[in-house]
């Protein structure tokens, strides 16, 4: 007799109901145990997959407009060694990332997913497509970062250059070790729209749960990943959702134009768009959502 999935995820996690929002956890192995929020019922389990050093939390507003749908589950988890997920010594690559992911899909038995990755989160799921596949996925969302994390120019849409020459990739992995406060101000202030000093108390407060040596680290394994040819072979054979910040639109463009032309495509705000604009960022979400259903 199959067992409900609901049956399995209460046996399998500690369920705790916050406002419609249920906080869970799940033993991956002796070692790991991933946290995770969700809210929402239906077969489409949408995951959301926080980038560096973030977690769930940064994906509240999201939770909430899922809160007592039917169709749709939402939910965020806080990969190793970020957020309230446990903090091993080992298991710091997104190649490692994405088997987490995979034991988290399966163990809450998950069928019919929309992965939904920000930032580094994206270079999570695509290292999931690497090596799962997409047999599971229903449909992929990539949150304002591409294949692709380092390349020749500033034309191309990466975060780093490979030689280095700006020193960008240098400050986030030195940096976070030896000065770690000030790179985690700056780099909030440069992720918001408008950078208060709530806002940045905030997210300092969420970083803080990863130390500097797994930052360090996730950082510096992600420098050397390229799943350009992996998303590429996507299109046209799944729904792809594009949501990227307006200063990236010229290089952003090029390459979803040129690689994945049938993806929608929407730009707006900051990096952290989906959080500072949530009624925009939503709404979108929907559209897409409902395109899919449509087809």
């Amino acid at each position: 007799m199959r067992i409900p999935n609901i049956l399995m995820m209460m046996a399998a996690s500690l369920c705790l109901f916050t406002d419609g929002v249920a906080s869970e956890e799940v033993k991956i192995d002796e070692n790991l145990t991933i946290h995770y929020e969700q809210a929402g019922s239906g077969d489409t389990t949408i995951i959301f997959i926080p980038g560096w050093m973030m977690s769930t939390e940064v994906f509240e507003h999201q939770l909430a407009h899922f809160k007592g749908s039917t169709k749709y589950r939402a939910l965020a988890y806080d990969p190793r060694g970020q957020g309230k997920s446990s903090k091993p010594v080992e298991g710091h690559t997104y190649q490692q990332h994405a088997r987490d992911l995979a034991q988290l899909i399966e163990k809450l038995d998950l069928k019919n997913v929309i992965l939904a990755g920000w930032s580094y989160g994206v270079t999570e799921q695509l290292a999931y497509l690497n090596q799962f596949g997409a047999d599971k996925l229903k449909a992929m969302i990539m949150i304002d970062t591409g294949p692709d994390i380092a390349g020749a120019t500033r034309d191309e849409w990466v975060w780093y250059l490979n030689d280095d020459s700006d020193g960008y990739s240098r400050w986030f992995t030195e940096g976070i070790i030896e000065d770690r406060d000030n790179v985690i101000a700056e780099f909030s202030k440069w992720m918001l729209e408008k950078p208060t000093p709530e806002k940045i108390a905030w997210i300092t407060s969420i970083a803080n749960r990863t130390s500097s040596s797994v930052a360090s680290i996730t950082n510096a394994t992600g420098f050397y990943l390229d799943y350009s040819e992996d998303l590429s072979a996507l299109e046209g054979k799944l729904p792809l959702l594009y949501v990227v910040r307006d200063e990236m639109k010229e290089a952003a463009d090029k390459w979803i134009t040129a690689n994945t032309p049938s993806a929608t495509v929407v730009y707006m705000g900051k990096h952290m768009m989906f959080w500072e604009r949530p009624k925009e960022f939503n709404r979108v979400l929907d559209e897409f959502l409902a395109s899919i259903d449509s087809k």
